[in-house]
């Protein structure tokens, strides 16, 4: 099997229902939302109102500039990506809308100007056009309470969070008269071409995110002000154990911007009756926030907010002091249940707000949402929570949570009755109190669920490593690692679970499963550090010889091997993305090889892969696969990657990581009939008159980074009359290569720090 290398691929998308969009806004989230969709392969028009000038491009400066803006931010996965959109005015261009399959206004808040920009823009759209607006306050039956039925059966909410190429929520508010077809549309589009997640929301004020966040971190503040609680202790108490990330709620408050606090709040607050308990926590009249606000200290847009740098914090008169290590007992718990038992200011603190909010997202959840779910997906993806508040509520016990209030909130009751928010896999609690299915998401698919379901069962349980099969023949590898890590006991074990497969019934195999953080991280550190650290060459041999035959087993395999590629595929990940036929990749994937860092080059055939996919492609193959790899860093995503011979014909990039496991296991099950191996292929050596490393020592690098990066120019370089190599002949002498520099002291040391730190040591 042969395959050709693709340097300048387009997402793949398996149901791609939007093929032209428009956005009308140039501002940071109408760009940034034209910017995600050309990424997505979309062909993109960006309006905003037109400026003084004869040219179309100066009257259309305002949407060239929001384009400018994107490029400046990296809000494009690539370059490349800039020529799917083109810019304009709603003067000169409304005529363009007509292409459209999607017509997203993200223009200022204001309820008069978008009803009078719809009715502008109706006359343009052609009759299967959507039409969205990006509101985060507006209700959507105001805004479509001027709007004709046929139009209004195709309009939604859609409302992205900032930056848009990052954030991956996505809520969708439909109207009464909103039609199933547009709303199934709105979901493939934002799932599967856009990458995002969609939490389908009521059409209530700040719809959920918002709601249960703004409510989170003015409960936050105003309760640490309340209590005497330090800036820095609520941050360390309320972050980490619970899950959330280290801002805690004041940085975080410093990162939104403290000058958006009060229109923030003032817009929640205006809609919402005074009834609703988000009225005690109005951060909009807190006097120390406005205190900030009207000094210029706004966060990370000032000079500084609740904090300045990492070494300072405000103090009462509004000046700064030094930031300092709270001490509190509750600080050093490392998980939540542990800090609210905590009797100390801490944990009575963080007791109290972890009520509250909980408190509140149950009186609010049936007005708000269908399920729990909906609300624990907005808080993760919409405030990096790494479980929502109903999750964190099973996890610490609900018994345990009831004992936090004088009377059992009637929704906490039905869950505790229940079994839980979550009672088994694949059901959730209703918000009225029932147990209802969790929501499916079309083309997602989780190990998870595929067990608990009978889809799969488990075959294979060695050291390190699971494997699962599915009624097709599809074998699921799922590494037991942290990160995936490639052990030799899971080495071990794959090279097994190969030898098996056919008892075993497997007839493809992919390699993946459900930590999305990383496809593998690489070699165990603490095992090449140790064998270096031993002088055993012997030790050494035959620890990097067997990582090598192992990917060798794998490229060879006589069935068709699929990755399913997400997070990270840093040195021995990227060597086993090389090794399979055929990947799935997340289109934010980092892969590279940091190899230097601990002291030796890319050891289990991943020098020999790069060159061999290269080498069609750069006539100076043999110096860019050099370069790459002792730049040890990994590449931006897999649009750069691609440059580097990483993606083939037939592999796919997806925006979406969800959908990776599951679109795999379909490419793993479409390959199985008809499959051939790949052939071996002839790879030349360097026999340039220039040696590879005649740049080196190059700035920044030690001594030792050039030993590294002198042994692997020999590798690829000709000598005694061989000028050329099989693939296995190449892996071999690249071991040969690779073990005499495990063993050097400098390395050794290198070794052991990144094993310790997971930072790189510089000797």
């Amino acid at each position: 099997m042969t395959t050709k290398i693709i340097t300048n691929p387009e997402p793949t998308t398996v149901d791609a229902p939007v093929k032209k969009a428009a956005v009308i806004g140039a501002g940071s989230m109408g760009a940034g939302i034209a910017a995600l969709m050309a990424s997505a392969g979309i062909q993109v028009t960006l309006l905003d109102v037109a400026d003084e000038g004869d040219s179309h491009e100066e009257r259309s400066a305002r949407a060239y500039k929001g384009i400018e803006t994107q490029k400046n931010r990296k809000g494009f996965v690539h370059p490349k990506f800039v020529e799917n959109i083109s810019a304009g005015n709603t003067t000169d261009d409304l005529d363009k809308l007509h292409e459209c399959d999607w017509v997203v206004e993200a223009i200022f808040e204001d309820l008069d100007a978008k009803r009078s920009l719809y009715e502008t823009v109706a006359p343009h759209l052609n009759e299967h056009a959507l039409l969205s607006s990006n509101t985060s306050t507006i209700p959507l039956a105001e805004l479509t309470a001027k709007l004709p039925d046929v139009l209004a059966s195709r309009f939604a909410i859609t409302h992205f969070f900032n930056p848009p190429r990052v954030m991956r929520l996505v809520e969708i508010v439909e109207g009464g008269k909103t039609s199933a077809a547009t709303l199934q549309t709105l979901n493939t589009a934002a799932e599967q071409q856009l990458g995002k997640v969609v939490v389908d929301c009521r059409d209530t004020p700040g719809f959920i995110a918002n709601r249960l966040g703004c409510f989170w971190l003015g409960s936050g503040a105003e309760l640490a002000m309340e209590q005497g609680i330090s800036y820095e202790l609520a941050d360390a108490v309320f972050s980490k154990p619970f899950g959330i990330p280290r801002t805690g709620v004041f940085g975080l408050l410093d990162y939104i911007g403290l000058q958006l606090v009060k229109p923030i709040w003032s817009s929640l607050t205006n809609a919402l009756p005074e009834s609703d308990r988000l009225h005690q926590f109005n951060l909009g009249k807190n006097d120390v926030i406005n205190g900030l606000v009207d000094r210029g200290l706004t966060g990370r847009t000032g000079d500084g907010g609740f904090y300045q740098g990492r070494g300072k914090v405000i103090q009462a008169d509004f000046s700064y002091g030094e930031r300092e290590t709270p001490e509190d007992p509750a600080t050093k718990h490392k998980d939540a249940a542990a800090v609210i038992t905590e009797d100390s200011p801490g944990g009575r603190y963080a007791r109290d707000l972890f009520a509250a909010t909980l408190g509140y997202c149950l009186e609010t959840a049936e007005e708000i949402a269908d399920t729990v779910e909906l609300m624990d997906k907005a808080m993760v993806l919409g405030y990096g929570w790494k479980q929502g508040p109903f999750a964190l509520a099973d996890s610490i016990g609900l018994e345990k949570v009831a004992e936090l209030y004088d009377e059992t909130p009637s929704l906490l009751q039905a869950a505790i009755t229940a079994g839980g928010f979550y009672p088994e896999v694949g059901k959730v609690l209703a918000t009225d109190g029932s147990v209802a299915e969790t929501k499916d998401r079309t083309g997602v698919v989780t190990v998870k669920e595929l067990l608990a379901s009978g889809e799969a069962k488990t075959v294979r349980e060695a050291e390190k490593v699971r494997v699962h099969l599915l009624d097709n023949g599809v074998g699921i590898l799922d590494l037991q690692t942290s990160l995936n890590s490639l052990s030799q006991p899971a080495l071990n074990s794959i090279r097994s679970i190969v030898d098996d497969a056919d008892q075993l019934g497997i007839q493809a195999l992919v390699v993946g499963n459900d930590e999305q953080r990383a496809f593998s991280a690489g070699a165990d550190l603490t095992s090449i550090a140790k064998a270096g650290e031993s002088d055993d060459t012997q030790r050494i041999d035959d620890l990097v010889r067997n990582g090598s035959q192992v990917m060798r087993i794998l490229r060879n395999a006589p069935f068709p091997v699929v990755g399913a590629v997400r997070g990270a595929a840093l040195g021995g990940g990227s060597e086993l993305y090389l090794s399979c036929d055929r990947v799935v990749v997340h289109a934010d994937t980092k892969v590279g090889f940091p190899e230097r860092n601990v002291g030796l080059f890319p050891a289990w055939s991943g020098t020999v892969s790069l060159l061999e996919r290269m080498q069609g492609l750069y006539d100076d193959y043999h110096q860019r696969a050099f370069d790459v790899i002792t730049d040890a860093k990994p590449l931006p995503n897999m649009y750069f990657a691609a440059e580097y011979g990483f993606i083939r014909e037939g592999d796919a990039i997806l925006m979406s990581p969800d959908h990776v496991l599951g679109y795999a296991i379909e490419q793993a099950a479409s390959m199985i009939d008809g499959y051939q191996p790949r052939e071996d292929t002839t790879i030349a050596l360097y026999s340039g008159a220039t040696p590879l490393d005649e740049g080196w020592p190059i700035a920044g690098m030690t001594d030792n980074d050039h030993v590294i990066a002198r042994q692997l120019a020999k590798h690829y370089t000709a000598a005694d009359g061989v000028s050329e190599l099989g693939f296995d002949e190449f892996a071999d002498r690249e071991v040969e290569h690779a073990v005499p520099l495990i063993a050097l002291p400098a390395n050794v040391e290198r070794a052991m720090h990144m094993a310790k730190t997971r930072k790189p040591l510089n000797n």
